[in-house]
């Protein structure tokens, strides 16, 4: 007798990520929230931890737009010579730089290192390049 297999379904309905819809940009969307979070810093009704956890907020939002406004200078060496990519974006260096990190462990890129504008070293400051 044939044991019976049903095939599974490739991914149950709430697996599915949903589709962003947010038309705004990623400036934009981090404006609005400093914008909220300032707003909601005024009221008198808040507590210290309250007030705490959202000057804590308006901090971090404020690295994140700081760090999207951020350019970037990617220098890498490969056997035909260095290569230096000027003026990136911070997802422009992450995107270019998972690549070099992936010729780094074939043995064809190295001496990779990230400079931000005031040319301090950053390349650890970046998921592609954490180990």
């Amino acid at each position: 007798m044939a044991a019976r297999t049903t095939a599974a379904p490739l991914y149950l309905e709430e697996d599915v990520m949903p589709v962003p819809t947010d038309p705004r940009s990623p400036q934009q969307r981090i404006a609005d929230q400093l914008a909220a979070a300032n707003r909601q810093l005024i009221q008198h009704e808040l507590s210290r931890s309250q007030r705490r956890a959202i000057a804590d907020r308006i901090h971090e939002l404020n690295e994140q737009a700081r760090r999207l406004a951020a350019r970037f200078t990617l220098t890498y060496t490969t056997a035909g010579g260095p290569v230096t990519k000027v003026g990136l974006p911070a997802h422009r260096v992450e995107r270019i730089g998972t690549l070099a990190a992936r010729g780094a462990d074939r043995g064809e890129v190295w001496d990779i290192k990230v400079r931000d504008e005031d040319g301090g070293d950053v390349t650890c400051d970046f998921a592609c390049f954490a180990e």
